[in-house]
């Protein structure tokens, strides 16, 4: 059915499925699922020990972890999140994750709209 309301639809399952990152050298993988003026949102999995390095990005964004354990770091404080939680953080925040356990996450940034 067409739907011109939608962006994208997945089964996020077999999205993680299919990115797992063993075939890769970094440990980790992402996917580009949604990508419009306002909105990125991407999927990443990562290998047990695999860490993003400190970085931070000129907008808001958010992890919503899907599977295993990662750790995030932010403002010198480490937060451990599981399948199931979920965190936002404000644009320009230094942080690093850090997998606890092989796993996925959606990473959602909001991204401002380009003028019309």
């Amino acid at each position: 059915m067409a739907d011109g309301n939608v962006l994208a639809r997945h089964r996020l399952a077999d999205e993680i499925n299919r990115l797992k990152p063993q075939d890769n050298e970094s440990g980790r993988r992402a996917e580009i699922l949604v990508k419009e003026d306002d909105l990125r949102v991407t999927l990443v999995t990562m290998r047990s020990g695999v860490q993003l390095d400190e970085h931070a990005v000129p907008v808001s964004i958010s992890l919503q972890i899907l599977s295993g354990q990662f750790e995030v770091v932010h403002g010198g404080e480490a937060e451990r999140l599981a399948a199931g939680d979920y965190i936002a953080l404000r644009k320009k925040v230094p942080h690093t994750v850090r997998a606890l356990e092989d796993g996925a996450f959606l990473l959602t940034l909001g991204w401002p709209a380009s003028d019309e």
